[in-house]
This record gives C-alpha cells, sequence and structure tokens, in this order.
C-alpha cells in the first residue's frame, strides 16, 4: 500500500491526464480526489469507531454478567468504566492504509466480539414451591382461618317473673330435726339433760321418723326411770316403718329389764318381719326362747344370727349353750371353741365358755 501512495503523490505532482489515470488499477484513487473528501473523512471515522467501541463494551459487560454469580457484582476494569478518548483527526496528507487482517489488530478483535458477541444468560427466576402459597394468599388463608370472633349473646331484657325476688330455700323436716338433734347431743355433752331432752322431742316433733333422736330420748327416760313414757315413746315408733326395727328391740329390752320376759317376746314374735335380716333380732329372739326353754327354736334363731353375723362371738356362745341345753354336747363344743376363737366376747361368756371347756 505504500507503493501505491507514492505512486499517487508523483501523478499529482506531475498533473497526469484522464488517460493516465485510467491505466491505473481500479482501486487506486488519486491523491486529489481523496483530498476532496478528507474533510468528511476524520468525522466519519470518529463516529463509526465511537458505535463500534460502545457496542464492544456493552457486549462485553453483558457476557461479564453472565459468567460471574449473581450475588457478586462483577468489577469493571477501570479502562472499560471511563468513557472513550476522542479519536485524532487523520493526517491530512497520506490516505490511510488499510489495516492488514492481522488476529492480534485491535480493529480486528473488536470486529470478532461485534459479529458473535456471546449472548448472556438469562438469570432464572427460582421456582416457586407449589404448596407455598403467595404472601396475598397466606393472609386471605390465614384471615379465612381465623375463627371468628363468638357473638356476644345480648342479655335478654328482664322480665316481670325475672325480677321478682326468690324466697330463700327453707330446711326441710328432716334437716330441722337433724339440727335439733345435734343441739340435743351438745347439750348433754355439757350436763344438760333438761336441754337435751327437749331438743331431742322437738326434733320428734318435726320428723318422728328420727330414728337417733327417738333411741337417745328413751335412753334418757330410762335413766330417769321413767318407764311407761319410754314404752309409749318406743311403741309409738314401732309404729312407724323406718324405725320399726329400732325401736321394738329397744322396746323389748326395757321389758326384760321391768322383768316382762314373755312380754317382751311376744312383741319381737309380732314384729318378726322387720327383723328377718338382722343378725341382733336374731341373737335376742333365741335368748328369750332359750329361757323360756324353747331349745330348739332358739337354736334355729342363733344358727340364723351367725350366719347374718358369723365373727360375732356373742352368737356362736349362745348357740353352744342352746345346744348343750339340747343334749348336743359335741356340736355345743365346737360352738364354744368358734366363739373362743372371736374377739369381742363380753367377759362373762367368756368366762362360761372356758369353764365349759374343762
Amino acid at each position: 500500500m505504500s507503493l501505491v501512495n507514492k505512486m499517487l503523490r508523483d501523478l499529482d505532482a506531475r498533473r497526469v491526464g484522464d488517460d493516465e489515470r485510467a491505466a491505473l488499477p481500479p482501486a487506486v484513487t488519486p491523491l486529489a480526489a481523496m483530498q476532496e473528501s478528507r474533510g468528511l473523512a476524520p468525522w466519519m471515522l470518529l463516529g463509526a469507531g465511537a458505535a463500534i467501541l460502545a457496542a464492544a463494551l456493552a457486549a462485553w459487560n453483558g457476557y461479564r454478567e453472565s459468567s460471574m454469580p449473581q450475588s457478586v457484582a462483577p468489577a469493571q476494569p477501570a479502562a472499560m468504566t471511563q468513557a472513550p478518548a476522542a479519536l485524532p483527526p487523520a493526517p491530512a496528507a497520506p490516505v490511510p492504509e488499510p489495516p492488514p487482517a492481522q488476529s492480534g489488530s485491535p480493529s480486528l478483535r473488536m470486529a470478532e466480539a461485534l459479529s458473535s458477541p456471546p449472548m448472556p444468560e438469562v438469570p432464572r427466576a427460582p421456582a416457586e414451591s407449589p404448596a407455598a402459597p403467595k404472601p396475598t394468599e397466606r393472609r386471605s388463608g390465614e384471615t379465612l382461618a381465623r375463627p371468628a370472633a363468638p357473638a356476644v349473646a345480648a342479655k335478654p331484657a328482664p322480665t316481670a317473673e325475672a325480677r321478682i325476688d326468690k324466697q330463700p330455700r327453707l330446711p326441710s323436716a328432716a334437716e330441722r330435726a337433724e339440727a335439733e338433734y345435734r343441739r340435743g347431743v351438745l347439750a348433754l355433752r355439757q350436763g344438760d339433760g333438761d336441754g337435751a331432752a327437749a331438743s331431742y322431742r322437738a326434733a320428734l316433733d318435726d320428723y318422728p321418723e328420727h330414728g337417733p333422736a327417738r333411741q337417745a330420748l328413751a335412753t334418757l327416760l330410762i335413766e330417769a326411770r321413767r318407764f311407761d313414757d319410754a314404752e309409749e315413746l318406743l311403741r309409738r315408733g314401732a309404729e312407724l316403718a323406718p324405725v320399726r326395727l329400732a325401736s321394738t328391740l329397744a322396746w323389748a329390752r326395757l321389758k326384760v329389764e321391768r322383768n316382762q320376759a314373755a312380754a317382751a317376746l311376744d312383741l319381737l314374735q309380732k314384729y318378726a318381719a322387720a327383723g328377718e335380716r338382722s343378725a341382733e333380732y336374731q341373737g335376742f329372739t333365741a335368748a328369750l326362747l332359750n329361757r323360756a326353754g324353747r331349745t330348739g327354736e332358739a337354736v334355729e334363731h342363733y344358727q340364723a344370727a351367725t350366719r347374718l353375723a358369723p365373727a360375732e362371738g356373742r352368737w356362736w356362745a349362745g348357740l353352744g349353750i342352746a345346744l348343750e341345753a339340747g343334749g348336743k354336747t359335741p356340736e355345743a363344743r365346737e360352738a364354744y371353741l368358734k366363739a373362743r376363737s372371736l374377739p369381742g366376747l363380753p367377759a362373762d361368756l367368756a368366762q362360761h365358755i372356758e369353764q365349759r371347756l374343762r
């Protein structure tokens, strides 16, 4: 190319004609023609170079950003971050030679970068979990899942019936009788027998079926040797089913104390249905029958008593006495041995058994 430029200068110097110009190769342009366009060439070259450099910088930055991790910002070289310097104007005299196609030329490297720039990878958004709801949907779900506040029931307007004050519940007759009985017990502990008797009577006036009050008052009357009043009190109790058994037994004992054993036995047999399931009734009746010489019947009642209360030694001792009185000594000895083996045997019965076992 330097040889061609030298020939162009020589032609201009000699002012060759058109014939000589035609003999030159078609690609050779006279220097005068080149100088005519010299005013526009530098600016066109400057604009084209700036455009190429900007496109190359953009492609290079895109490539660096796609190849680096998203969390780390790509470090731009200092030469890239500065604006490109203005190109110096082209020399006026010589025609710029076309650059040789060399691999190391910056223009060629720039052209190659523009011709096939690497496509930056578009970062993919992380896949959303199908189970994870969107924030708006989650808030909506929470609102729907939140239980509604319980509606406060409006208090009904007070009616005329609700405004009426209810009277306090009065104690029943049984409750009043129990309270009087407890006062009587307290008075008796304090040594006030008359006050205790008055409280027991008040309890029976309120509730005649109160058994403890009737028994306690009968005891006070017997201790005071008011036997007739005590029998009358127990007789009225024998007419009441809830206290019939206890009143009958106490009434029969009172008759025995008054030496009326036969009358006591008749009384027990009269109310036999009340004592059918009572070991106390069966044993007391057996003792009166044995005293009356009716040993066979006495054995039956004693046996009934031992079946109802097998751990009670009195009934085994009484059974032994009745069997021995009936001539059944071996059976009587077995009953005595059974009575001696049980605790709580009265002293007089224990002494009698020891004598019979010798």
